[in-house]
């Protein structure tokens, strides 16, 4: 078996499980990362995915609200420091987001991802 350089079958897990939760609906648009690197084919892979940026904004004001103590100020004794990294990343990767339909990534993921098929029932 080839390795998966860049983690699609993990992606593709965590977008089926989502789907199949109906958190995510294969028409639903979500951002996602690319490598900056060409493959020799032209292709830039997906590295990371991300929300929409209306789901991601409602999740920073969610985090905000965790560290805002009664007085507005920032405290981090009730965060999740992985949350807070989550989202300065997302604040960093900004600029560099496509949108895509969770059906299309999928489609992508699956036709990149080194020795997968999808499967055909």
């Amino acid at each position: 078996m080839k390795k998966d350089p860049y983690r699609y079958r993990e992606l593709i897990s965590e977008l089926n499980d989502l789907v199949s939760n109906s958190d995510l609906l294969p028409v639903d648009e979500i951002q996602i990362l690319r490598d900056i690197a060409l493959r020799r084919d032209g292709y830039r892979p997906i590295i990371a995915w991300y929300y929409n940026q209306e789901d991601m904004a409602d999740i920073a004001d969610e985090l905000m609200e965790t560290i805002e103590d009664l007085d507005g100020r920032a405290t981090f004794r009730h965060a999740n420091p992985e949350e807070i990294a989550d989202i300065l990343q997302y604040v960093i990767d900004t600029p560099d987001l496509e949108s895509m339909k969770v059906a299309d990534v999928l489609r992508e993921l699956w036709e990149h991802s080194a020795g997968s098929r999808p499967h055909q029932d």
